[in-house]
């Protein structure tokens, strides 16, 4: 309720640079996809992390100069914007709150799990998640996975692909839908995926993913006197908040996996 009348005045839109910035590779070169850092350091104002996203851009091309990769070549980015993160760790004042490694997987089969038809045909394209259609492989005007079409059209030719991924499909992040963290300093520390995760082609020429862009957008809450005095009352108290971390393991038959109840102990934030 914190984020309706007469709680809030206004909501506006902070965006988070990266601490580590991007670099971009040479021919015959791919790109260094380790140790990117982003860090929110205001302590005075609440945030609406359930609300924060990462906006990435990114472009598919040759690795040997960086070319655009034509339509025809049967190969392509695959398995949504979420896989473009492989390491999450999220830190304050160098507590650890959140870690997953191979987030990507587990993220990958939630969406399935989660995402109905009508939200993969729509909303979903936003997060560059399109579903194959069949088995095959072409990305020209032939093809018939309209999967592997969609990836083509956004990728090839030397498009940029824009897209977001919102921070509320990781469990940390899902657990805030109706609570707010209390003004702190927050740490992201990121590995990217592989390219080799990331493309799929069904040649040997060598091609890459270049991350053009990569941006932390967090909604900063302009709250009014009442909504105020409710986020003191609520959200400034020190509490044992629980949620279920998403962990990924090697299935057998004989073994139940469920998911894994982790805690954190959130407070004031201190000087």
């Amino acid at each position: 309720m914190f984020r309706t009348q007469p709680y809030l005045k206004k909501t506006t839109y902070v965006q988070v640079n990266l601490d580590t910035p991007l670099t971009f590779p040479g021919n015959n070169q791919t790109q260094n996809k380790n140790g990117y850092k982003f860090a929110v350091r205001d302590r005075d104002n609440f945030y609406d992390w359930y609300n924060a996203y990462f906006r990435v851009d990114f472009k598919f091309e040759a690795s040997a100069n960086g070319a655009n990769v034509d339509a025809d070549t049967e190969s392509a980015p695959i398995n949504g914007s979420f896989s473009l993160i492989k390491n999450l760790t999220l830190k304050s004042s160098g507590k650890k709150l959140y870690d997953a490694d191979n987030i990507h997987k587990a993220i990958f089969i939630k969406n399935l799990l989660d995402f109905s038809d009508d939200f993969s045909r729509s909303v979903a394209k936003n997060q560059f998640w399109y579903l194959d259609s069949d088995a095959t492989t072409v990305t020209d005007n032939n093809a018939t996975n309209l999967g592997m079409r969609s990836w083509a059209l956004l990728s090839h030719g030397g498009e940029i692909v824009q897209t977001i991924i919102p921070l509320n499909r990781y469990s940390f992040f899902e657990g805030l839908f109706d609570r707010l963290l209390p003004p702190m300093q927050l740490e992201f520390e990121i590995d990217l995926q592989d390219d080799t995760e990331m493309i799929f082609q069904n040649d040997g020429t060598a091609r890459r993913i270049v991350v053009r862009k990569f941006e932390l957008w967090v909604p900063q809450l302009h709250l009014t006197g009442k909504g105020q005095t409710l986020a003191n009352e609520n959200f400034l108290k020190p509490t044992q908040w629980k949620y279920l971390k998403e962990e990924l393991s090697i299935s057998t038959s004989r073994r139940d996996h469920s998911p894994v109840q982790k805690s954190v102990l959130l407070g004031p934030a201190q000087n």
